[in-house]
């Protein structure tokens, strides 16, 4: 198996429940908006042990906010399809200046905008969801949206909103955008939804529990033979400091991660999926897309917090060029 060589503030708009969507771009995300609280840690605890933080942070989060000011901050036009309560305004602060288009997004003044506790170790980390009005968030909300506007280049949604709304997400824009799907947080998906998605994006701890698989692969060899048996379609499969597996029309290939001195990996899976989809929205190959998410990824983990890394083609691209040989065709072998 072998990797083919790639060229590889404002303040937020609002609107109330029942009226009119609007919106459009080259990718639209359904997802998640939080109010993130997180606390950086010398390592995780074990079950029942209390540990002192090294500090704590408070900023914007939510899957879908994130992915979206990425693909923002990496190029693309977006739109966020969203709930939120009547405190949102730090959570879209950032996205309204970066320019992404937050005029689908639903606020709702008798409930609490979506929140997440974070704990930041410096190797890896465990987050805590809840989604407060992330869960008001319903599937008229999507086919409103799918019929008051054009069709994006690019869908993205995850498993932080409700899962009638991402059944919804992938009924309305099969056929007529590339659908992205990144169920994280795990939980159980009809098999049957997958021929909607055209790309499945998730780690190798999603990838284990979504096939019944037990412990999750550790390298991409382990990857490369779960995806072999599993019968998922196109996807990329992450693994961290092991760079991403893609598997595109039943070829396979690794790409490696770059070189970088880690800070906080809280935001890397968010800017790859970001990242992945500006360059889907751009016109890339899958493969190319995903060198460039696994440079935006690395990019993440430099700086602290889930949006905190500055993203930027010019950044990515000096990333890449700094480090050729992990756009290259290392072979992984199922």
């Amino acid at each position: 198996m072998h990797f083919p060589e790639e060229n590889p503030p404002q303040t937020p708009p609002e609107r109330r429940p029942g009226e009119r969507p609007a919106g459009g771009g080259e990718v639209l995300v359904v997802g998640s908006v939080n109010l993130d609280l997180g606390y950086r840690l010398d390592r995780l605890p074990r079950d029942g042990e209390t540990v002192r933080a090294r500090g704590r942070f408070q900023a914007g989060g939510g899957k879908g906010a994130n992915q979206a000011l990425a693909a923002r901050r990496l190029g693309a036009r977006v739109s966020l399809l969203a709930s939120v309560g009547r405190d949102a305004g730090p959570a879209l602060a950032d996205l309204a200046a970066a320019g992404v288009d937050l005029a689908p997004v639903l606020r709702h003044d008798d409930a609490a905008t979506g929140s997440a506790v974070l704990f930041v170790g410096p190797e890896d980390n465990c987050i805590v969801v809840d989604a407060g009005a992330n869960d008001l968030l319903r599937p008229e909300h999507v086919r409103a949206l799918a019929g008051s506007a054009a069709p994006p280049a690019v869908v993205v949604t995850n498993h932080e909103v409700p899962a009638p709304v991402v059944e919804a997400t992938l009924r309305a824009y099969a056929g007529r955008a590339r659908v992205l799907l990144n169920p994280s947080p795990a939980r159980a998906l009809d098999r049957g939804l997958l021929a909607l998605v055209d790309v499945l994006v998730l780690n190798a701890g999603e990838l284990a529990d979504l096939l019944g698989a037990g412990p999750a692969p550790a390298t991409p060899e382990a990857v490369a033979a779960l995806l072999g048996q599993g019968g998922l379609g196109d996807c990329v499969v992450t693994l961290g400091h092991g760079g991403a597996v893609v598997s595109e029309r039943g070829i396979l290939a690794h790409v490696p991660a770059f070189r970088v001195e880690a800070v906080d990996t809280v935001g890397a899976g968010d800017a790859f999926l970001g990242a992945l989809a500006a360059g889907l929205a751009a016109g890339g190959t899958l493969g190319a897309a995903a060198v460039r998410a696994c440079a935006a990824a690395a990019l993440a983990v430099t700086a602290p917090g889930a949006r905190g890394a500055v993203l930027s083609p010019e950044a990515v691209d000096a990333l890449a060029a700094r480090e050729p040989a992990t756009a290259g065709s290392r072979p992984t072998t199922p």
